[in-house]
């Protein structure tokens, strides 16, 4: 007797072979040469197997449904099988206008996962933070969900808590924590004139009009004295593109700012314009594990030119855009098409973009997306302690006021 895993194990194994009806039927391309009749024959059978020796009844449409989810996800972990209602909140769904509980989410080991938190947003305030888990939303289980379908619950009931069971980096046992859905306002951009003559900019977001703010603060610092830059991107996901190729080329005049490429997109190189560039002072982009999206864009494009350093934790790794594919009935598949790539062609996708010099925080935990995280002894801080230094802020100033230092890891 097939247990529930076993029976999840047969329709994992089976969507590798759905791949082929799929592609088959929408573009003739299944191929007897690359053994894709016996696949197709081999798929035909486990599912008659199923329908008629599966100890209970089995419907057919839900164990297709069950392996193209399997498919998608495992090519594409932020993509999706959606269905009608999930195709209505995606087109509807904005990370600036939907209520939520302000923070950027991927999804890893088949789980949601906050990538960084937006200050002061309601996961903010719940301490929630990078690499944390999100195991179940108000009692309903995460783990088959799709980012739309998480999205969807996280925005609903707007104004009631949500209760999230939240497995916090590095420990293995759940808690349940109530975090507010609302409507979370993207921080202004911050800016202050700091020691040396450093002038020191925090962009929090890329959100539409965040690049023209942050030139607005960087002429400021500019017109009082600084000789030399600290661009903050830390823990900064969310954005848009035309922000990231906007706010990197203030500081470049020349140059590829990156690319985007897929399989039916054509490669396109984003390019400074000298027009725009802002400055030539030395510069320092701070960067860790919660910086992704657009923030990587600008990171690659500051450190591949060699325009400045990169100080901090490797980011995230997320760098795809995807597209909307309608199928019938109003279900759609949801799926990356293209990815960026820094200015030298590197993926950022699932990649990241390395510090020319690693510094960890004091309580800083590595959280690489790729890798389940071990356990650690309890008792072990979750989060930083209030009066964690900010080493890798105090790094930037020292590579600012001693410009030969070679990179490298600093303790």
């Amino acid at each position: 007797m097939l247990n529930t895993k076993s029976k999840y194990a047969i329709l994992l194994l089976s969507s590798v072979l759905v791949i082929y009806a799929i592609i088959g039927g929408m573009l003739g391309r299944v191929s007897a040469q690359n053994g894709s009749y016996q696949q197709l024959s081999i798929f035909t059978e486990v599912l008659n197997r199923i329908r008629s020796d599966y100890v209970d009844d089995t419907s057919l449409k839900n164990a297709v449904g069950g392996a193209i989810r399997g498919l998608v996800e495992s090519v594409d972990p932020n993509g999706g099988y959606l269905s009608p209602q999930d195709v209505a909140f995606y087109k509807d769904y904005s990370p600036y206008q939907t209520a939520g509980i302000g923070a950027f989410i991927t999804k890893q080991f088949g789980y949601p996962m906050i990538v960084s938190v937006l200050p002061g947003g309601p996961a903010d305030k719940a301490m929630l933070g990078t690499g944390d888990v999100i195991e179940s939303i108000d009692g309903v289980t995460t783990r088959e969900m799709n980012l739309v379908q998480v999205r969807g619950l996280l925005a609903n009931p707007d104004g009631k808590a949500a209760s999230l069971s939240v497995i916090r980096r590095r420990r293995g046992e759940p808690e349940t924590i109530p975090v507010n859905r609302q409507v979370t306002p993207v921080p202004a951009v911050e800016s202050k004139m700091m020691e040396g003559s450093i002038g020191y900019l925090k962009v929090p977001s890329l959100a539409p009009g965040k690049a023209l703010e942050a030139k607005k603060h960087l002429e400021d610092v500019l017109k009082r004295g600084a000789t030399s830059i600290v661009l903050d991107l830390r823990s900064v996901s969310a954005g848009e593109e035309k922000e990231a190729v906007d706010l990197a080329n203030y500081f470049l005049d020349r140059g590829a700012i990156g690319h985007l490429q897929g399989q039916k997109v054509e490669r396109q190189t984003f390019t400074a314009n000298a027009q725009n560039a802002l400055t030539k002072a030395p510069l320092v982009v701070l960067i860790n594990q919660g910086t992704a999206g657009a923030a990587e864009i600008v990171a690659a494009a500051i450190g591949d030119n060699s325009r400045g350093q990169l100080v901090g934790m490797k980011t995230f790794g997320l760098g795809a855009v995807q597209k909307l594919l309608p199928l019938d009935d109003g279900w759609a598949l949801l799926i990356a098409v293209a990815q960026y790539q820094t200015p030298t062609g590197k993926e950022i996708q699932a990649v990241g973009v390395k510090p020319s010099i690693e510094v960890p925080q004091a309580s800083e935990e590595v959280v690489d997306p790729t890798v389940d995280q071990p356990e650690v002894q309890p008792n072990t801080p979750a989060q930083p302690a209030a009066t964690d230094e900010d080493r890798q802020l105090k790094k930037a100033i020292e590579v600012l006021k001693n410009p030969g230092q070679a990179p490298g890891r600093a303790a």
